[in-house]
């Protein structure tokens, strides 16, 4: 798609820039009130894989966040898209709150890995089930390398140090497919009707202010 030359969509982080599990960061509910005022196209993205779209959409609606399910996307909904995109049968490791969002998916006999936040699943037994299927040539598909996330009681690992421990294990290199990676910010642009070049990114220590809305008018 082609550029206009002018600022017409934003894409905006959400843990850790709107909210941190259950706490709303403070001045974020009126930071995105602002944000809607603005003749901008806005796009909810993250890298978050414990629980489903649906699940974190009600989640941030109950913290007073004006967020609908289509404006969200999610490094859940690129793993689908790859997912189907290569027609495999993935052994998950998500939580099982994320797993509606791979509803329909075929995962029995597995012939590919796919890894997310699972802290409930990163034990011996099926990262070892993981290793053996990746000597056998099957794909490694992170949902993000991330080292840690932040709790509201401080910070945990993350899916990355798995991930790359099977990397290190198996000689073999994961696709990523969640931020920072340039596939999933295009991807997430593709959805809004707009050129990566017309749309910034709103992370952990930025808001749009309102001069910079007026900017844009």
């Amino acid at each position: 798609m082609t550029s206009t030359g002018r600022l017409s969509a934003v894409l905006v982080d959400l843990s850790g820039t709107l909210h941190v599990e259950d706490t709303v960061v403070p001045g974020a509910v009126e930071a995105l009130r602002r944000l809607r005022q603005c003749p901008l196209k806005v796009k909810f993205v993250t890298n978050t894989t414990k629980e489903s779209k649906q699940m974190l959409v009600d989640r941030l609606q109950k913290l007073g966040f004006d967020v609908q399910p289509e404006e969200v996307f999610t490094s859940l909904t690129a793993a689908r898209n790859l997912v189907e995109e290569l027609k495999v049968r993935p052994m998950l490791f998500v939580q099982d709150s994320a797993l509606p969002d791979f509803e329909g998916i075929d995962t029995t006999n597995p012939n590919a890995v796919v890894i997310g936040l699972a802290p409930d699943k990163f034990n011996y037994r099926p990262l070892n089930d993981a290793f053996r299927l990746l000597l056998e040539g099957a794909p490694l598909i992170a949902i993000h390398k991330a080292r840690y996330y932040k709790k509201s009681d401080g910070l945990s690992l993350g899916p990355g140090p798995f991930v790359t421990g099977l990397e290190y294990a198996t000689d073999v290199t994961a696709t990523v497919v969640g931020k920072p990676e340039t596939t999933f910010f295009r991807e997430a642009v593709k959805t809004l009707g707009c050129a990566p070049e017309d749309a910034l990114m709103i992370g952990d220590v930025s808001m749009l202010t309102s001069s910079e809305c007026n900017k844009v008018n």
